[in-house]
């Protein structure tokens, strides 16, 4: 196995259960379990990682994985599918004229509204994404069961289902 794909679950178990505001930090706790990167790769492999920064409540930052992060270890083969499928983050949708509204667990709306940017819907415009809100733009011109199915990969089957009220009455 090369560092890379032993190196990444360890920095989500990091992120899991740590508080890390930067770089420097987590190049330190990877250190700690006898990893020395570059600040180069460590930017790649939160890249490759879909990790975004969200506030914390006593005002600083901390990274967070899209998808929150894994029980037990990841395989590597995971990061090519959206990682919200992997453990959801969704917790409800909702559709209102031309705008789906997705809340999510606290800090996570951010990797979610990334994975839905990468669905590539023609369907779907745009995203905005606040720390547990993701706002999505859908195409006008679109019905709402193509709206609906373009959701459905990400969403967990509870909040499809109760979702579906909201699409179709």
């Amino acid at each position: 196995m090369n560092e890379r794909k032993s190196r990444l679950p360890e920095i989500i178990d990091i992120l899991t259960h740590n508080d890390i505001g930067s770089q420097e930090e987590l190049s330190r706790k990877l250190a700690a379990r006898g990893y020395s990167v570059t600040q180069a790769t460590l930017s790649r492999d939160l890249k490759m990682l879909r990790t975004t920064k969200v506030a914390t409540e006593f005002g600083g930052y901390r990274y967070v994985v899209s998808g929150g992060g894994f029980p037990g270890r990841m395989d590597i083969r995971d990061v090519s599918r959206p990682l919200c499928a992997l453990k959801p983050t969704a917790l409800s949708m909702a559709l209102s004229g031309n705008m789906v509204v997705l809340k999510t667990r606290p800090g996570y709306a951010g990797g979610l509204a990334y994975d839905i940017d990468m669905l590539e819907s023609p369907h779907i415009i745009g995203t905005i994404a606040g720390a547990d809100t993701v706002f999505v733009a859908v195409n006008e011109r679109s019905s709402r069961e193509e709206i609906f199915d373009a959701f459905t990969v990400l969403l967990p089957e509870d909040v499809a289902e109760n979702a579906r009220k909201s699409f179709f009455g």
